[in-house]
């Protein structure tokens, strides 16, 4: 069984995530909150060139606070400097958001968002659309070893109701979620596992 921890971003969470790496620790999250934590990308490039073997994940990433080319070479880059080590946790801002005064964004936007990371993080050239104008974008000079596309980065959603749970198990994806107690911990895999199953999937 794997253990992680989760950190409400600090500039210096490499020191708390190093020890967490001598002590067997397989993951360490970081809040992308803004205005309420440091930035995760800058905290984690410094966790990153100071371990090892512990993997490091946006715990979450807000899709509409960081635009689809931008998170995609974001995570390249950190994959560059912990290859094969980097998680993509996304969510739809529950906290985030409502940091500066919005709502949880639509489901069916992160979906998209999603997609259009991993296309670009893939190769591929993308539809993306900014300021009502719709360009083709991709990686312009991939054969720089400025970033990495190459090794896995894997994904994970912050399910909490049950539309995101559909999302989380439609698309295979890791599971994020938060529990009070043993209860309401039971519940809430109880519920995962009918989403797992409803989208095909064989529960383990």
């Amino acid at each position: 069984m794997d253990f992680g921890i989760a950190l409400p971003t600090a500039a210096d969470n490499y020191k708390i995530v190093q020890r967490a790496e001598e002590l067997g620790f397989s993951h360490a999250w970081f809040y992308d909150t803004q205005m309420l934590s440091a930035d995760c990308f800058v905290a984690m490039g410094a966790a990153a060139v100071r371990t090892k073997k512990i993997r490091l994940g946006t715990g979450v990433l807000v899709p509409s606070n960081r635009i689809a080319p931008v998170a995609a070479n974001a995570l390249a880059t950190l994959n560059q400097l912990a290859p094969g080590r980097i998680d993509f946790g996304v969510g739809t801002g529950f906290t985030a958001r409502r940091a500066m005064g919005f709502g949880a964004m639509k489901v069916a936007d992160m979906e998209t968002y999603i997609s259009q990371v991993y296309a670009l993080l893939r190769g591929e050239t993308v539809d993306f659309e900014m300021e009502g104008q719709k360009k083709k974008i991709r990686f312009l000079n991939p054969e720089l070893p400025l970033f990495n596309t190459r090794d896995p980065i894997a994904l994970h959603l912050s399910a909490f109701g049950p539309r995101t749970r559909d999302l989380t198990a439609k698309l295979k994806a890791g599971w994020i979620d938060f529990v009070s107690n043993v209860a309401h911990g039971v519940k809430e895999v109880t519920d995962m596992r009918e989403a797992w199953t409803k989208a095909g999937h064989a529960v383990g």
